[in-house]
């Protein structure tokens, strides 16, 4: 009698058990280092703001050990669950993140920080944390696959549905957890997972980030405390991808295995890396309000109206078209598009109070209409967040546009100084210039950093 087809966590336990640095290739490595970059410098500014203020005072009343650094927090440890919560919650807080079309969501503001705070607590070096993070994004992004895009339609918050998963990964992977323990850790984060999309544009959307971080390491915890879970937990007729993604998504599954690492997803598809502090799903859309008014010559004082074709997921997540505060404002095409044509391209310093109460820019945003155009949403439910335009000029002409892909793509990739820019940008919250320098050039090549704590140690201003 043949043997029973590996469960998904145990394809997903075996993959990790064989992972090391050696198996990777030069192109996974170099993505995971850039995506690591990214991060850093975005939860270094991320942990100035409110929602990292208030998750971090939340987190210290909690914690019960002093073992993991928080970024930007002034010197602050936590135990390792608390110190992953409040870096994730950093890392996503300005919604200035890398984004994964695989789950239309962010992989490293929850992976990373997992991987870190083990990392740090075990005595792991950079190439570990560095195999750790690229082991909980594949795992993550291969579950997903089989829930997607039906869970992104179904009204989840992918970010904190599917990583959970990924943080739980990381752990087990640079632990060296046996199978058995592995599975468990994977069946108990995928009880854990949640997030739902009606929370964006407040302070509960960079929450989700931090709660699926320590989730999947309380998930791992727990299991090498004995709690078991089904191996079954993820394709079983209860499970982790019928209950995320229905009926459709359950009954494709078949009993295919899943290629864990052949080839990486971070490699393969890669991330987005964002140009401006805000959600994706407007980003397509300033590239081109910038690149139509150098092209026809006109300034935001010409404009008359803005007219939007959006996607299905644009439609959904940019639901704050009369925004009030900074938090609402990333996600709001109408303040995406009145801010960039007011003051040029959307910063950090774009998204204050005092931009909101523009005259110029809230008339621009009256002047913004934000519409489904029924061709992009024929593409179904895609996050790339292509847009058709038409912009209608005082004089009477009109300056017509579409475009597909922000840059920061894979296909359309920042530079090499524009990664450093945003990060330099970023850590001059946190940072002195120097320090910021000095911390950018040992990230850069973090799979030659002996130990991570010693990273955080010998950066005392990041902490």
């Amino acid at each position: 009698m043949a043997a029973a087809r590996p469960t998904v966590a145990e394809q997903a336990a075996d993959f990790l058990l064989g992972l090391r640095l050696e198996t990777l290739d030069a192109a996974v490595v170099a993505a995971a280092r850039e995506a690591i970059v990214d991060y850093v410098g975005v939860a270094l500014a991320g942990a100035q703001e409110p929602v990292a203020r208030n998750v971090r005072g939340w987190a210290a009343t909690r914690s019960h050990a002093a073992d993991a650094a928080v970024l930007g927090a002034g010197g602050l440890k936590l135990d390792r669950e608390n110190a992953a919560l409040c870096n994730a919650v950093a890392g996503h807080a300005l919604d200035f993140d890398d984004t994964s079309w695989t789950t239309i969501g962010h992989p490293t503001t929850v992976v990373a920080p997992a991987a870190f705070a083990v990392a740090e607590c075990v005595g792991a070096s950079g190439a570990d944390a560095l195999v750790a993070y690229v082991a909980g994004v594949e795992v993550a992004h291969r579950i997903a696959e089989l829930a997607m895009p039906e869970a992104s339609e179904n009204g989840w918050h992918t970010t904190g549905a599917f990583y959970a998963l990924g943080a739980a990964a990381a752990a087990c992977a640079l632990l060296r957890l046996d199978r058995a323990t592995t599975v468990s850790a994977l069946g108990l984060a995928a009880s854990r997972s949640g997030g739902v999309r009606a929370n964006f544009g407040t302070q509960a959307k960079p929450w989700h980030a931090g709660i699926a971080a320590r989730n999947g390491l309380e998930a791992v915890s727990l299991a090498q405390a004995g709690v078991t879970a089904s191996p079954a937990s993820i394709e079983g007729p209860d499970g982790f991808v019928r209950c995320l993604g229905g009926a459709e998504a359950f009954e494709r599954l078949g009993d295919r295995p899943l290629h864990f690492g052949a080839p990486f997803d971070l490699a393969a598809r890669g991330l987005a890396f964002k140009r401006y502090p805000c959600c994706s799903g407007s980003h397509p859309a300033c590239d081109l309000i910038a690149d139509l008014a150098a092209e026809h010559g006109f300034r935001a004082a010409d404009v008359v109206a803005i007219d939007v074709g959006v996607s299905l997921l644009a439609k959904r997540e940019l639901v704050a078209h009369a925004p009030t505060t900074p938090q609402e404002a990333r996600f709001s095409m109408e303040f995406a598009l009145a801010a960039t044509l007011a003051a040029g391209p959307l910063t950090l310093g774009s998204f204050t109070a005092e931009t909101l109460r523009d005259p110029e820019v809230r008339r621009l945003m009256g002047a913004v209409n934000m519409s489904l155009d029924p061709e992009l949403a024929a593409l179904g439910f895609i996050g790339t967040a292509p847009v058709t335009m038409i912009v209608r000029l005082a004089d009477g002409r009109t300056a017509v546009g579409e475009r597909d892909l922000a840059v920061g793509n894979p296909e359309r990739p920042m530079s090499a100084q524009d990664h450093a820019a945003k990060f330099m940008s970023c850590a001059a919250r946190a940072l002195p210039d120097g320090d910021a320098a000095a911390l950018l050039e040992r990230l850069r090549a973090i799979e030659r950093e002996p130990s991570l704590a010693a990273l955080w140690a010998t950066s005392p201003s990041t902490m």
